[in-house]
């Protein structure tokens, strides 16, 4: 509700409130991990193993593609519809090119778009959080169109609901065990969902943990920096950028437990989802952080240290003009970004093509 309410008063001056849901206005204020085995002690920086990729091998539309790889010197023919509605920035409009994949059919249209990921059993089907920031909040899945290079380029029948997920947001994150990490706002809580499993298995009070503000966004620091396996935490409207220590479940060992968070950096532009840029990417020399920035109609880049924090006075746009973006993903198959719009429903699913392909995420201790 915070954001509906915003959408309505964009032109109206902005107020303050706390302990409002997403639809009550933002004037009142995707990268699945693969398994490995590891100890239950807190850490905030996990061992990487560079060889632990445990992504099943795939067939891409019958091609008989393998996961870790597009096809060598494909030829594409099929396109997405061109995303009229958004300005890639002049920067890096060269070496990417944005689509719009619309609509998630068989979502109900008057439900908001969360974050999405990639089915870790299947690469052709996309889990997408539906009713975002609602107490009727879940998760779908929907069958992927991809073309002979192994991108997005469509739906494939209608999207089926999962498990319910109350107040599910922006970013939706696989732990080694299989479970699904969320965060939900405006409830300042993460949630973790067992493989397999029709709601919550797990609810974290972050308030316990020192997060004061309720996070949309959620990201593991990918295994080319130090900081490998860190978990951290994006709030919305302040853009707080917090560390969230973690370790085994003791009550449950395909779940995580957690420990004081710590905050580091404050993004502006009332910041949602976010994903690590991966390595090798045209026009990124650093590694860098990508961000929706909702509350500005843009998405940004940062330069991150080795940690994985954002480097506040390095931020770029990359788009200069977005339709309230969100979720934030980089597809495991391809590196294609998919971005989720949350704005005057129905929400829709944009794509753009031009990333390298994300390593295998270090895994959480499972």
């Amino acid at each position: 509700m915070r954001r509906l309410l915003a959408l309505v008063a964009l032109a109206s001056p902005l107020v303050s409130a706390c302990g409002t849901s997403k639809d009550a206005g933002a004037a009142l204020a995707d990268a699945g991990a693969d398994a490995l085995a590891a100890d239950a002690t807190v850490t905030d920086t996990n061992a990487v193993d560079a060889a632990a990729d445990s992504d099943p091998g795939f067939v891409v539309d019958g091609a008989g593609a393998d996961a870790g790889d597009t096809p060598s010197g494909c030829v594409s023919t099929a396109k997405p519809a061109a995303a009229s509605e958004v300005v890639i920035a002049t920067a890096y409009a060269s070496a990417y090119t944005a689509y719009e994949l619309g609509v998630v059919p068989g979502l109900p249209p008057d439900l908001h778009l969360g974050g999405c990921v990639v089915d870790a059993t299947d690469p052709n089907a996309l889990l997408v959080a539906g009713a975002s920031e609602d107490a009727a909040g879940a998760i779908y899945r929907i069958a992927l169109d991809r073309d002979a290079c192994g991108h997005v380029v469509g739906w494939k029948g209608t999207a089926t609901k999962l498990a319910t997920t109350p107040y599910v947001d922006a970013n939706l994150l696989y732990l080694g065990s299989g479970a699904l990490l969320y965060t939900e706002w405006p409830q300042n809580k993460l949630g973790q969902l067992l493989a397999g499993g029709a709601a919550p298995a797990s609810e974290t009070d972050l308030a316990t943990v020192g997060i004061p503000s309720s996070p949309g966004g959620a990201g593991f620091v990918p295994p080319t920096l130090a900081g490998a396996g860190g978990l951290r935490l994006l709030s919305w409207p302040g853009g707080e950028w917090s560390h969230l220590p973690y370790g085994k479940s003791p009550t449950n060992a395909a779940l995580l437990a957690f420990t004081t968070a710590t905050k580091t950096a404050t993004l502006p532009n009332g910041p949602g989802g976010f994903a690590y840029v991966p390595a090798g990417s045209p026009q990124f020399a650093a590694q860098s952080l990508i961000v929706s920035e909702w509350s500005n109609d843009t998405v940004a880049t940062y330069a991150v240290d080795a940690q994985g924090d954002p480097q506040v006075a390095t931020r770029q746009p990359f788009f200069t003009k977005f339709p309230k973006p969100w979720g934030a993903y980089f597809d495991r198959v391809t590196g294609d970004f998919l971005f989720l719009t949350w704005t005057s429903v129905p929400d829709r699913v944009f794509s753009v093509q031009g990333f390298s392909k994300p390593p295998p995420p270090p895994p959480p201790p499972m």
